[in-house]
This record gives C-alpha cells, sequence and structure tokens, in this order.
C-alpha cells in the first residue's frame, strides 16, 4: 500500500480538531440547511406514505392535502403571503447554492493548509466565488444518479401505483443503485480535479476515473472512505427521525398541563437546540470527510510512478499535462 488509510484518517481526524473555523464559518449554515430539509423531506415522506393505498388510504393524497391546508391559509392570512414567499425564496436559493459555494472554499482551505501556505478564513468566500460555477455543473451531473433520486423515486412509484409494479420496477431500480454507487467511486476526484487544480468538469471526471483504476491498490481505501461518508448519512437520518419526534412529544405532554402556547415555545426552543447539535455534527463530519479526499487526492498525485521507456514521473503531472 502506497497510502497508509491510519495516517491519512489521524491526520485528516486532527486536522478538523484544528480547524474548528472552518467549520463554523464554512460548513455549520450548509449543514443546518440540510439538515432541516432533510427534516422536511422525511416528515412528508412519512405522511405520504400513511395517506397512500398502502397503509391508512386517505381520500386525497398527502401533497392534495398540502395543498388544501396553503391555499386556505393563505386565504385567511393574506398578510403574510408576502414575508412567506421571501422566506420560502431565500431558504430555496440558499440551500441550492450555498453548499456548492462552500464546497469549494473548504476543498481550497483544506488543500493550501495542507500544503502548509498560509491562507486567512475569509479568503474561503473568493475561493467559494472562484469555484462555484464549474462545481455548480458538476452537481447538477451528479444529481442524475444519486441514490437519493432513487429512493424518492421508487417511494413515488410504490405509493400511486403498487407492490405489483414497484418489483416489476425493482430491477431497474437496483442496477441505477449500483451504477450510481460505481460513478461516485469513478469521479470520486473530480471535486478535487476542478478546485484544487483548475481542471474543467468533463476533463476533471476522466481525470478522476483514471486515477481510481490507476490506483487500484487503494480500493480498500476507497471503500473505507465510502463507509465513512456513509456513516455521516446514516447519522443525520438518524437525528431527522429524532428531532421530530422529541418535539412532537413535548409539545403532547406540555400541552396537557399548561398553556398550549407556552408548550410550543418550549417545542420550537427545544428543536431549534436539537437542529443546531445535529447540523454541528453533521458538519463537523463533512469537514472532516472532505480533509480525508483531499489528503487522499495530493497524496495519490504525489507519487512518482515509472512508464514503460523508464521516465519516473508524478501522477498528478502526467495527468494534469495529458490534454488529451
Amino acid at each position: 500500500m502506497r497510502v497508509s488509510i491510519k495516517q491519512i484518517i489521524g491526520e485528516a481526524w486532527e486536522f478538523t480538531q484544528q480547524n474548528k473555523k472552518i467549520i463554523n464559518i464554512y460548513a455549520l449554515l450548509p449543514a443546518f440547511l440540510t439538515t432541516l430539509i432533510g427534516i422536511i423531506y422525511m416528515i412528508y415522506q412519512y405522511f405520504a406514505f400513511r395517506a397512500s393505498p398502502l397503509f391508512e388510504n386517505w381520500d386525497e393524497s398527502f401533497f392534495e392535502f398540502l395543498a388544501k391546508i396553503g391555499f386556505s391559509f393563505i386565504q385567511d392570512h393574506q398578510n403574510l403571503i408576502i414575508p412567506f414567499t421571501i422566506t420560502a425564496l431565500v431558504v430555496g436559493i440558499l440551500y441550492l447554492l450555498l453548499p456548492i459555494f462552500c464546497e469549494g472554499a473548504i476543498i481550497e482551505l483544506v488543500a493550501r493548509k495542507r500544503n502548509n501556505i498560509p491562507v486567512r478564513m475569509r479568503e474561503g468566500f473568493r475561493f467559494g466565488i472562484i469555484h462555484f460555477l464549474p462545481l455548480f455543473e458538476y452537481s447538477l451531473i451528479t444529481k442524475t444518479y444519486n441514490l437519493i433520486s432513487m429512493f424518492t423515486w421508487g417511494g413515488f412509484i410504490l405509493r400511486y401505483w403498487g407492490w405489483d409494479a414497484f418489483m416489476t420496477m425493482s430491477p431497474v431500480l437496483i442496477v441505477f443503485a449500483i451504477a450510481s454507487v460505481i460513478l461516485s467511486i469513478i469521479f470520486i476526484y473530480a471535486e478535487y480535479f476542478i478546485v484544487i487544480d483548475n481542471v474543467g468538469v468533463f476533463k476533471s471526471m476522466a481525470k478522476s476515473s483514471i486515477l481510481v483504476v490507476t490506483h487500484l491498490e487503494e480500493t480498500l481505501l476507497l471503500f473505507i472512505l465510502m463507509l465513512i461518508i456513509s456513516v455521516r448519512i446514516i447519522i443525520q437520518i438518524i437525528v431527522v427521525l429524532l428531532i421530530p419526534a422529541i418535539v412532537i412529544m413535548i409539545s403532547y405532554l406540555l400541552a396537557s398541563a399548561t398553556v398550549p402556547v407556552v408548550a410550543i415555545a418550549i417545542a420550537g426552543v427545544v428543536g431549534l437546540g436539537l437542529l443546531y447539535f445535529a447540523s454541528y455534527i453533521n458538519g463537523t463530519i463533512h469537514v472532516f470527510a472532505v480533509a480525508v479526499w483531499v489528503f487522499t487526492y495530493l497524496d495519490l498525485t504525489n507519487f512518482e510512478d515509472t512508464s514503460a521507456r523508464g521516465e519516473v514521473r508524478k501522477v498528478g503531472e502526467q495527468l494534469l499535462n495529458d490534454e488529451d
């Protein structure tokens, strides 16, 4: 093994602990937004399944139920239409754009600090702006084969078309899931080519696949690192399920003993506290995962390889100088 898994993970964790500012400035808010949207997504999926013929078989779908409630609320509180619309737009735009902006900042900050290049935290805003467009283009491509899309479509088929249709489509979903995992591994270094070496999106994806294939002996490392990402997802799912349950439980218990407004206020404060705690954990794990991948990328591209002609060159130089 040319890369020490234990050493990289240890260095990445130490780096994460020593650079709390990166978490607080560039990871916490995106983690807060993704956790919040994740909670809303899970609540919607839960009630959508409850309303479907699979369970309680409501007279209308949960989406229609929400639409009616929203329309009724707008009719009764027309003065809140503009504030709610602005808030929804701001949250939606931040959710779509802020994680990509912060990702570019985090990757470059981690790479520069790993290479002992002096850098200030506020420079991350400049890095985020510089790398935003190519990372946004790359994110649009990756969204076509992520596992969340597969689960969403699988749930849609199950709710509206039933078990028979789901079982018929399951081979397609399974193939899609396997292909998603393979593509995720093959293109795992694309973001780092884009940010660290300023390579174009499609060339980064091609070079990432070459780098992965070139270092087949590091396959175990890739699987372990993918497991780290999976742990983050599992933690987020658990938190997503626990937060609304705890809030609802507090509201129910206090509503029977005191004024409902007080119960709602206490539940809201507790919910926000739990949401902040969950966001901080997710932000920390995200920075740690980025550090692991950046350190791995830098180490792999710095390896020297001998060609059939006996020429010794760094793998990174070979990839970056290859324009074909």
